[in-house]
């Protein structure tokens, strides 16, 4: 599909990782429109969360290391703690500081307050992250490699077994939290029901098992002509386009009629893969062809910590934001998109100088034990 070697398959994937970050951006800035009942911004909305968080879990699945499997249960935990637990926590003690000195949208807590703030903490340590909401994602992606640490182990040695299982975690997934309904604010259920998001870890486990195959077959390593790779990524582009509105359920989180993997609301069993797919192979496409930036794939390589920095944008900034532009300009269609596309451009560059630092001196607080920072290398990190 792409390069014939195994570097420029990891650029690729990073280019893919940016282009996916950039979509979490984009749509948290157009969620706070569609919530002033901006109609563009609502369908933009659910184009983009038709597959935007399911390619985030694919693309993990295509760098998953099965030599991961060989270690004990106590480093696996141990790693994942410090890689995934750790910058949850670290940003959740982080994000409690601006609350102090600015107003933000915390979704019912009374901040500062010893009540807002004990209340927010219970519902960060059960399950939900109050104070940087984007973190939740930390939390799935530790449950589902958690799930691929306990799994894989017997399915590796067949591309069958592979294929089976992601099926079968689908539909398993799928009726498991359409039936049950495990976590949904408008039914009260929040505190306690997510933990660890391992209910919806079990459904989107299916789509990580589809990043490894891809691996596993080799598709990006192959050389493929442009005049096959642009055609499929504009094929793969329309089958979104004329896929995702056809979505329109059972959506459990009724309110806003569009798939929300946070509250595992994913709608029609056939058509929720059928597009969150098409969404995937059209990213995955697109990067086989973008020039390596280096800025590009240095944010693609630190996506984790620009999820938990979007929470700034998601918390403080868009809300606002959104105002300004729907009051001052009410766009639609091609002008909605022109203004989120420089709202996210700025926002990323905003954030540069903040990845750079938290990289330079804590590595070891968000995710990357094994660099150098205030805190040595060489500590048994794990």
């Amino acid at each position: 599909m792409t390069a014939g070697t195994d570097q420029k398959r990891i650029v690729m994937i990073d280019i893919a990782r940016f282009y996916a970050m950039a979509l979490v951006f984009y749509g948290h800035f157009i969620e706070e429109l569609m919530l002033l009942k901006n109609t563009a911004a609502a369908g933009q909305y659910k184009f983009i969360y038709s597959f935007h968080m399911v390619l985030f879990i694919v693309l993990s699945g295509t760098i998953a290391k099965e030599n991961v499997l060989e270690w004990g249960t106590g480093r696996f935990l141990k790693q994942r703690f410090i890689s995934r637990l750790l910058p949850y926590i670290f940003f959740t003690f982080l994000m409690m500081i601006p609350p102090i000195f600015f107003q933000g949208k915390f979704y019912g807590l009374s901040l500062p307050s010893v009540q807002g703030y004990t209340g927010g903490l219970i519902s960060t340590v059960f399950g939900l992250p109050s104070f940087d909401i984007p973190s939740w994602f930390l939390l799935l992606i530790f449950s589902v490699e958690l799930v691929h640490f306990c799994v894989f182990r017997f399915l590796q040695d067949s591309t069958y077994k592979i294929v089976a299982a992601a099926l079968i975690f689908y539909v398993g997934g799928y009726l498991l939290n359409l039936k049950l309904d495990l976590f949904n604010p408008l039914k009260g259920r929040t505190v306690g029901w997510n933990y660890l998001f391992i209910h919806e870890a079990i459904t989107l486990y299916s789509f990580y098992l589809v990043g490894v195959l891809l691996t596993r077959l080799g598709l990006f390593r192959k050389v493929v002509s442009m005049k096959i790779v642009m055609p499929a990524a504009a094929g793969a582009f329309l089958m979104v386009l004329f896929t995702y509105r056809l979505n329109n359920g059972p959506f459990p989180f009724h309110v806003y009629d569009a798939v929300i993997i946070l509250f595992s609301s994913h709608g029609n069993m056939l058509l929720f893969p059928l597009t969150a797919l098409a969404g995937c192979a059209f990213v995955l496409l697109a990067a086989s062809f973008t020039p390596a930036l280096k800025p590009m794939v240095w944010l693609g390589q630190n996506t984790l910590l620009l999820m938990c920095l979007n929470g700034i944008f998601y918390h403080y900034l868009n809300p606002p934001l959104a105002k300004l532009v729907q009051t001052g300009v009410a766009p639609s269609g091609l002008g909605l998109f022109g203004i989120a596309c420089v709202v996210t451009l700025v926002s990323l560059i905003l954030c540069m100088p903040f990845v750079f630092a938290f990289n330079r001196y804590v590595p070891q607080l968000v995710g990357k034990p094994g660099k150098e920072g205030v805190l040595p290398a060489n500590i048994n990190w794990g």
